[in-house]
């Protein structure tokens, strides 16, 4: 019986990471969790083929190398399976900072759209417009070493907020197209 012990474990994987797959959670963090599923199938698959094909012909006193084997894949599937669920960690944490990246940019086009409602002078809404034009364009991932100019361009937004002068609206708003292209640079120097 207990040369059977490890096409068991197999076999009881299976429910075991469908459960850990498929158990209440949302679908992004299952769709991660979909390949240990898959792995643990090929391991069933190997873990059998293997018994069978090679574990049952070893004869009775040689029996150790068999144990051996069987072990040796089960700890290989192991190590694969724990630096898959480690992986999937890194993703969820990457896309976490992206998305939260993403949020702070797009506070700084709501911010810049509520100015432009508030602003009464055609010269200015134009000015206006062309800044939350080329801001929509931009990329909204920011990397942190564009935290600096995310806060120069939410403290310039700030200021058109309270000024009327259209040579100073334009100033600021030339101020804010040009921490802009900085952005732009620094996003692609730390992607690229």
């Amino acid at each position: 019986m207990f040369k059977y012990i490890f096409c068991l474990i197999a076999i009881l994987m299976q429910p075991i990471f469908a459960f850990l797959v498929f158990h209440k959670q949302e679908k992004q963090k299952a769709a991660l969790k979909m390949p240990l599923v898959y792995l643990s199938g090929v391991y069933l698959v190997i873990q059998i083929f293997v018994f069978f094909k090679v574990c049952l012909k070893i004869p009775k006193d040689y029996q150790v190398y068999s144990y051996l084997l069987q072990s040796a894949i089960l700890a290989v599937f192991i190590i694969i399976e724990i630096a898959m669920a480690a992986s999937n960690k890194y993703i969820t944490k990457v896309q976490t900072q992206e998305q939260s990246s993403i949020e702070v940019f797009k506070g700084l086009i709501q911010q810049l759209e509520i100015c432009r409602v508030q602003i009464t002078d055609e010269v200015n809404r134009k000015e206006i417009g062309k800044v939350l034009e080329k801001m929509r364009y931009s990329d909204p991932v920011s990397s942190p070493a564009v935290a600096t100019e995310n806060e120069a361009i939410r403290q310039l937004i700030l200021q058109l907020s309270s000024t009327t002068d259209e040579a100073a609206f334009a100033e600021i708003c030339g101020a804010i197209m040009k921490q802009l292209e900085i952005r732009k640079m620094k996003n692609t120097k730390e992607q690229g």
